[in-house]
């Protein structure tokens, strides 16, 4: 059994006449809930500490707020450890979250800069999602892991991760943090396609886009070389005949590909701690370029070192909370095509933590 520190996400002034209460803020909160539940003594002083962030799609609104990972960073600071602040590249080559320049120009228009964070940001896997060290894993779907070079090369990862739904993992809590946050562009072809791009021959229209974006060089007479293809989905994203044909995964496929991606982080990196902001629960990932509604309400924010045992706790949280109606999918459709519990049964598994947890309440 683990122990997944918890704190709620009221401010609640019980006196009219003492307003003014600086330790109802939720930062202050979460600086408590770092104390108490002594997850920063995974690194000693003068360690470089990867502090994992998201920073959302251009037209998210509810990704998390940079105010929280400032006082991740600070507290990192206070406790001798030489922190930046990290995400990957998205999947694709076009669209601006793809490359290192693209992310870090959408994570300053969502508010998160040096400044702000008090920290560098590094995006962890290189320029184009290409810098990684490449690990075996004994998994059903996938057997080496490409893990993101700076997440490999520190000494500690602290991941900061915005709890919510996702659309085919079911939750993408701390597992999804590591699972898919923290491997390179070709770990995360992985883990959404079940195959490498194809050309329709019939569709194909000789226009050459596939060929130009390929960083590769793998599209020889239209048609893709496996041994040279890199994984990006960059040709799927320049065809304008929908001549491309990709080969998506669902349900628990994903969940377990997701797991065993995590599993190849963890060979590299073991030194990691887990907060999660259980905090503007979205029915979608903050890669979306839209957020809808909240399902539930704040529910607050949880710490551990146990990546299975606190997103168990987590979905257990949310499970427990009012449904708020509205929101882009319920709670019984949402169940109905994602494999939430298949992705907590595979990790325990799979060895990447226990199911079994003590929430200790440090509100």
């Amino acid at each position: 059994m683990k122990d997944v520190f918890y704190t709620n996400a009221r401010a609640e002034v019980t006196d009219p006449g003492k307003w003014y209460q600086p330790d109802l803020s939720a930062v202050k909160k979460l600086g408590k809930l770092i104390d108490e539940s002594g997850i920063l003594d995974i690194f000693s002083k003068g360690d470089i500490v990867a502090v994992k962030a998201h920073f959302g799609d251009r037209g998210t609104t509810r990704t998390l707020r940079s105010v929280f990972i400032r006082a991740v960073v600070e507290k990192v600071i206070e406790a001798g450890g030489k922190p930046f602040v990290t995400e990957t590249t998205g999947l694709g080559m076009l669209r601006a979250r793809c490359t290192a320049v693209g992310r870090i120009n959408i994570a300053e228009e969502n508010g998160y800069t040096p400044q702000t964070l008090k920290a560098p940001i590094i995006i962890a896997d290189g320029l184009l999602g290409f810098d990684y060290i490449e690990v075996p894993v004994s998994g059903k779907h996938i057997r080496s892991v490409k893990v993101a070079k700076a997440i490999a090369e520190s000494d500690a990862v602290i991941c900061c991760t915005h709890f919510k739904l996702h659309m085919q993992a079911g939750v993408g809590g701390s597992i999804k943090n590591v699972g898919v946050g923290c491997v390179a562009k070709p770990s995360k072809f992985d883990i959404h396609l079940s195959d490498y791009p194809r050309i329709d021959q019939e569709r194909c229209t000789r226009c050459d886009e596939c060929v130009r974006i390929c960083p590769g060089n793998a599209i020889v007479d239209y048609q893709i070389n496996r041994e040279r293809c890199v994984k990006c989905l960059g040709c799927s994203e320049a065809c304008r005949d929908d001549a491309v044909k990709t080969f998506w995964v669902f349900g628990r496929d994903v969940s377990e590909r997701i797991v065993e991606c995590a599993k190849g982080v963890f060979e590299v990196q073991s030194n990691f701690a887990y907060l999660n902001f259980l905090l503007d629960i979205t029915p979608h990932c903050d890669c979306h370029p839209y957020s809808d509604i909240p399902v539930v309400p704040d529910l607050g924010i949880m710490a551990s070192k146990d990546v299975v045992a606190i997103d168990r706790a987590s979905v257990d949280l949310y499970r427990e909370a009012e449904n708020l109606s509205g929101a882009l999918l319920n709670h019984r459709k949402f169940w109905d095509w994602t494999d939430v519990e298949g992705m907590l049964d595979y990790a325990e598994e799979f060895g990447l933590g226990t199911r079994n947890y003590r929430l200790i309440d440090v509100s």
